[in-house]
C-alpha cells in the first residue's frame, strides 16, 4: 500500500508540472535574430535576416544564418535547450563570419528564457542570441 502512496504522488506531481514554452507557442512563431553576443543585429537589404523555425513536432529547427539554411534538432528540458546536428549549406558569403559566430553560439546554448516578446538563447547566464517573431 505504501508503494501504491507514492507511485500516486508521482503520477499526479508529473500531471501537475510545468509545461514547457513550446506549449505557449514559441514553437509557432517565426524567430528573427536581433542580438549576437550582446551586439544588436541589424536587418539589412542585403543579405536574409537570421531565423530560426521550431518544429515542435518533430524536434526539429530550421532557418537561415543570415546566407545559409540552418537546421538540426534539439531537446527541451524544463528551460534547458540544446541544439543538436546543427549543419548548414555552404554558399560563399560576404558576412560569413557573422553566420559563423551565430552558429557556434547555437551550438553552445544550454538554456532560453522567454522574457516579453523575446526568446533568449543563453549559455549559462549569458544571452548568447536574442531572438524576436515576426
Amino acid at each position: 500500500m505504501k508503494y501504491i502512496s507514492i507511485l500516486m504522488i508521482a503520477l499526479i506531481s508529473f500531471q501537475c508540472s510545468p509545461k514547457l514554452s513550446p506549449d505557449y507557442g514559441w514553437g509557432n512563431q517565426h524567430w528573427v535574430l536581433v542580438e549576437l553576443k550582446g551586439v544588436p543585429v541589424q536587418q539589412s537589404e542585403s543579405r536574409r535576416d537570421a531565423y530560426i523555425n521550431f518544429e515542435v513536432a518533430d524536434k526539429r529547427f530550421a532557418g537561415n544564418g543570415g546566407c545559409n539554411q540552418i537546421n538540426g534538432g534539439y531537446t527541451l528540458d524544463k528551460n534547458d535547450i540544446r541544439f543538436t546536428d546543427v549543419v548548414s549549406t555552404k554558399m560563399a558569403c560576404s558576412d560569413l563570419e557573422f553566420e559563423n559566430t551565430f552558429l557556434s553560439a547555437l551550438s553552445s546554448v544550454d538554456r532560453y528564457e522567454v522574457r516579453g516578446n523575446d526568446l533568449l538563447l543563453k549559455r549559462k547566464q549569458e544571452v548568447m542570441a536574442r531572438l524576436r517573431p515576426r
